[in-house]
């Protein structure tokens, strides 16, 4: 199970809040530390408070910091216990709804949503993208309309295949864990408990799902 901690999927060297990963466990149990490691860190002081002035923001919370060069574009929703990076675009009707952690240089964009979720430096969601309870890694591009499915039709807990053995994950909720460079195409779906290493490709208009290698190119 080596195989599945941070450091396969991450390069956490310069990320700025690397003690939300449990570096000696399983990756997907970062998922359960969000919102803890989020306000405890304004509990703490060690980040305050900070919003920018931008129109028609609508913010629902006191842990909200939005850090130095970042954009915030008109009608965008920002919900409770949400860490913004520097120099990051937040584009029109982005909806970021609570317990998220975002990078520096990401953008998150147009009509996409973000619930329960990382995204490390350089990471893209830019054009109505649904991204819930996941890792996007570093330099990451999600294709337009791609969206992490994190629910399972039968509402149990998500499990992992590894060889021929399911693995639970005691998760309710588990969208993706996309390594560091990887990309999807448009329209791509990634079903609940995907796990996908570094600078992998996945193809648009298909649905991927398991545990995906890295360096992986995934087409129809």
């Amino acid at each position: 199970m080596n195989k599945f901690l941070p450091k396969e999927y991450f390069d956490l060297t310069n990320f700025a809040h690397r003690e939300v990963f449990f570096e000696d466990k399983l990756v997907w149990e970062t998922l359960k530390n969000i919102k803890s490691y989020i306000e405890q860190r304004f509990d703490n002081g060690d980040i305050e408070k900070q919003i920018p002035e931008a129109k028609n923001l609508s913010c629902e919370g006191n842990n909200i910091f939005i850090g130095e060069g970042t954009k915030i574009f008109p009608n965008v929703f920002i919900g409770n216990n949400v860490i913004i990076g520097k120099n990051c675009e937040i584009r029109p009707g982005a909806f970021i709804r609570e317990n998220v952690i975002i990078s520096n240089n990401c953008v998150v964009g147009n009509s996409s949503e973000l619930k329960n979720t990382i995204m490390l430096d350089g990471a893209k969601a830019p054009h109505f993208n649904y991204v819930g309870d996941s890792i996007i890694g570093k330099n990451c591009n999600l294709g337009a309309g791609t969206v992490t499915g994190n629910l399972r039709f039968d509402d149990a807990e998500v499990k992992i295949r590894v060889d021929d053995e399911l693995v639970g994950t005691s998760l309710r909720k588990f969208g993706v864990i996309l390594g560091d460079e990887s990309q999807t195409g448009c329209h791509a779906v990634t079903n609940p408990g995907t796990i996908v290493g570094k600078n992998a490709i996945l193809s648009g208009s298909m649905s991927h799902k398991g545990v995906i290698p890295e360096r992986s190119k995934v087409h129809q």
